[in-house]
């Protein structure tokens, strides 16, 4: 593989949680004022994040993003283009095509082969009960460097403490198979002999479980601020790589905060 250094990691680990913001504030002025046919966010923030997945250094990135949905068509940086097959007050199911950070090296591993994010296909299903949400995913990668197939799941709860003031709150987890987790926290001989490492193969699935905390303030119905805090950790084999036991940290903090318009 040829080693290269590329940035398009960090656009993703400070935007998901920004726009995971947002989202909980479009959903509650939809469900407030009805869905309209043409719908577009915009927002601008900043986010403090491991430079890693399994980093113990953390930097902050700042970056605009947008967002926009017509009728069952939506483009967003957290789930990509969908098409939603199924779309009702309670259920919405729909086919994906979206993007996978992969692993931009630096500190102890800045020797290391990058790993180059890739295109997901997958599929995405949300379920909305009064104050509970699920979110769930799968997919796979159909381009870039990283392999296998990845499983995301969040249960949160959402609610007022103010007219003003919502909040979401709620546990996540993640899993990959056995080529993702390689893919992502194995050491190959030669990075292991450029880095001083011990090479590593993570043969087994890889696992990440989250809590995730929101406030939003609605300055008006299109305007807000949002603040998301997120705690995750690194399970099993994973977090006996090198990349993460010796170098790194399988303790992981997100903290994003941002100012969002919907119009």
């Amino acid at each position: 593989m040829k080693r290269s250094k590329t940035k398009n990691s960090k656009v993703s680990r400070v935007t998901v949680p920004i726009v995971s913001a947002m989202f909980a504030t479009s959903a509650f002025a939809a469900n407030a004022g009805g869905v309209p046919e043409w719908s577009v966010g915009l927002g601008l923030g900043g986010g403090w994040s491991p430079e890693y997945r399994g980093a113990d250094r953390y930097s902050a990135e700042g970056l605009p993003w947008v967002q926009a949905k017509k009728g069952r068509v939506s483009i967003n940086p957290v789930t990509g283009v969908s098409y939603d097959l199924v779309a009702n007050d309670r259920w919405t199911f729909a086919p994906t095509i979206s993007y996978a950070r992969g692993r931009e090296n630096t500190g102890a591993i800045a020797a290391f082969d990058n790993v180059h994010g890739s295109l997901m296909a997958g599929v995405v299903a949300n379920w909305t009960g009064n104050n509970w949400q699920v979110n769930g995913d799968i997919a796979a990668p159909v381009s870039g460097d990283v392999e296998g197939v990845r499983v995301r799941g969040y249960l949160r709860y959402r609610g007022q403490i103010t007219q003003r003031l919502l909040f979401g709150a709620g546990p996540g987890m993640s899993w990959g198979n056995e080529r993702w987790n390689q893919s992502l926290f194995g050491v190959s001989a030669e990075d292991s002999a450029r880095s001083g490492l011990k090479a590593y193969t993570a043969d087994k699935d890889y696992m990440q479980a989250s809590m995730n905390g929101r406030l939003t303030y609605l300055i008006t119905r299109q305007l807000s601020v949002s603040t998301v805090a997120r705690y995750s950790r690194l399970i099993g084999n994973a977090a006996d790589s090198p990349i993460v036991e010796d170098v790194g940290d399988a303790n992981q903090w997100h903290g994003s905060m941002a100012i969002n318009y919907q119009f």
